[in-house]
């Protein structure tokens, strides 16, 4: 998909600088910087023990079926979620 980005001219200037410096063109680094903006700005899902833990709103007291904080937290951690 094709659509137009305005840029200050002290913007367009550095990114011409860059171009120069690193051999991508505009429009790579451009598309390169949106992609790992969004990568790190998504919104993330929760990490699946969480979302286990609950989709049973009220779970039987006498099972052992309590989530362990750090256990969660650990593994969405490895999944990359920032809290």
């Amino acid at each position: 998909m094709n659509f137009s980005v305005h840029f200050d001219d002290a913007t367009v200037e550095r990114l011409n600088k860059a171009v120069e410096r690193v051999d991508l063109t505009r429009n790579r680094i451009i598309v390169k910087a949106v992609q790992e903006w969004l990568e790190r700005n998504e919104e993330k899902d929760w990490p699946e023990a969480l979302k286990s833990h609950f989709r049973n709103p009220a779970p039987d007291q006498t099972a052992n079926d309590s989530l362990e904080a750090k256990a969660w937290r650990s593994e969405s951690t490895a999944e990359g979620v920032r809290w």
